[in-house]
Formats: structure tokens, sequence, C-alpha cells
């Protein structure tokens, strides 16, 4: 981290035409004409901040609760005073400033707005950091992972589209500040109801086999899903993992309806059966009486006196 946070400002210094070598007027001592040229005090201290944020993961390598996160930022404050105060006090010292100028000029605005990007990229990176799993491949052949990054990048495409055509549209001309308020105005809400409509309909697209998955668990736990619920399930739409997920629900859902149809199937038969068997019983043990044999007795004899 330190190493990057040091080359990172120096590059970025250097193509914002930050860097001037040698400085003006040179102090005719190259090595102090080389820190001043190049900046290296603030690279320096770039350098140690990331350094500082750093060794605080040593000390912490959980981030899942508000508290986690709210160290996190803690450290990454102090490593943020640190090193830009280390930084402010060399420049003031190099450039024979006033403690008041370097303070107000260089340590405050410097500082503000490092805080308020770590308070912004630093949940956003340690989140990320704890749930994305690098040691497995799968995710770059996820269907949703590709519609999800589509829409992400269509939602950041379109305020840097904006901007870029504004700022070309203002080139070679001066630009008021009401003008160039209006237009970030106009950005922003236009960002905001694109990305929100985006996110909709991404969200509507997603749910929507969830939702139907979700029905048809419900209803085959309650016992009514039909073969024709679960053969529609198994013509869901799609490749992604949700599709997939109901297409292989369906196939499972209509296996064990039509094993169930089945079952059912061989109960009726059974009982049919078992009646049958019970009214025979019946029979037979009206058939094997004593009464019964008594009064086959009685017809016969009567039988026997009419054709007497």
């Amino acid at each position: 981290m330190s190493i990057v946070g040091f080359f990172g400002n120096l590059l970025g210094d250097f193509l914002t035409g930050w860097l001037s070598y040698p400085p003006n007027p040179s102090t005719g001592n190259a090595m102090l004409d080389i820190v001043k040229g190049f900046f290296l005090h603030w690279q320096l201290g770039n350098g140690l901040m990331g350094a500082i944020a750093g060794l605080a993961t040593l000390y912490s390598t959980r981030y899942i609760t508000f508290k986690d996160y709210l160290r996190a930022f803690v450290f990454t404050a102090i490593a943020i005073l640190l090193s830009m105060g280390l930084a402010s006090v060399i420049d003031v010292n190099l450039f024979s400033m006033s403690f008041q100028d370097g303070l107000q000029g260089l340590f405050l605005p410097v500082v503000r707005v490092n805080l308020v990007n770590a308070a912004i990229l630093v949940p956003i990176l340690l989140y990320n950091r704890q749930h994305l799993d690098l040691s497995s491949t799968t995710w770059i052949q996820s269907g949703m992972m590709r519609r999800l990054s589509f829409a992400i990048l269509l939602s950041a495409a379109l305020p840097v589209a904006l901007l870029g055509f504004f700022f070309v549209q203002g080139t070679g001309k001066s630009i008021e500040t009401s003008e160039l308020t209006v237009k970030l105005i106009f950005t922003v809400i236009a960002t905001l109801v694109f990305t929100i409509a985006n996110a909709g309909l991404l969200a509507q697209n997603m749910s929507r086999p969830l939702l139907r998955l979700t029905e048809a668990a419900r209803t085959m736990e309650d016992g009514k899903l039909t073969s024709a619920q679960a053969s529609d399930l198994q013509t869901t739409a799609g490749t992604d993992e949700i599709s997939r997920l109901s297409q292989m629900f369906g196939r499972m859902a209509h296996e064990v309806v039509q094993r169930e149809e089945g079952l059912r199937q061989q109960v009726q038969e059974l009982r049919i059966e078992i009646d049958q068997a019970k009214r025979m019983r019946q029979v037979s043990e009206i058939a094997d009486s004593d009464y019964f044999r008594e009064l086959q007795d009685k017809i016969k004899k009567m039988r026997d006196k009419k054709s007497s």
C-alpha cells in the first residue's frame, strides 16, 4: 500500500502538471531541488498513509459489523492526519511558509478531502474485500453477474457522457458559475433518474422468476401444485442462475407431482381391492354361520315338500 500510494500520487502529479524540475527558483542543492521539484514529501506522506492503513489490517481482518467498519475508518483517519501532517510540516519548512498559512492552505484542505474520500471508499472497499472470493472463478461465467455488471456500467456511463459533453461544449469559452451549476444539477438528476429506473427494471426482472419459484414452493408445500404448474416452471426463459434454478425446480417438482399422482392411484386401487376383499370376507362369514346353514336346510325341505 505504501508503494502504491507513493508512486500513484507521483504519477498523478506528473500527469496533472504539478511536477516541475528543476524548481524555479533553484536552491542550488541538487537533493533539495529534487525534493521540491517532485514534491517528494507529499509522495512520502501518501505512501505513509497507505502503510499505516495497511498495518492496521494486521490488527483487524474481519469486516462484517458496523463496529468493524467504524474501527477501520478511525485507523484510516489517524493515517491521514499523521501522514498529511508530516508532509505539511515539511512543506512549510521547504517553502518558508508561516504555520498559519500551512495549516489553512495545506493541512486542512488535504485532510478534509482525504477524510471525505475515506468515508465513501473505505466501507465499499472493505465490504468487497470481505465478500469477494478470488479463489473461485465460477462467478466469471455467471449470467447474473454479467447482467449486474452491464446495469452498473450503464448507470456509470451516463454521468461520464453528460459531463464529457458539457465540457466539450464549453471548450474554448468561459463558463459561468451559474451555467456550470445548472449542468451539474442536471447531470445529478438525470443520473439519479436513470439509475433508479435501471435498478428498478433490473430488480423486477430478477425478482419475477424468484416470486414464481417461491409461490410454486409454497403451493407444493400445501400439496396443491399441479403438473401444469410444474411444467410451466420448466419453460422459464433465460440462462442465468435464477432461471436455471427455476427450470431445475420445475423438473423436480414435475417428477414429484407425477410420483404423488401415481401413489394416489395405487392407494385408490388398493382401497378398492381392500373393499372387495372385505365384502367377500363378510359374505364368507355369513355363509359359514350356523344360522345360514339352518336357513339353507329349511329352504331345501320346503322345496322337497313342494316337489312331492
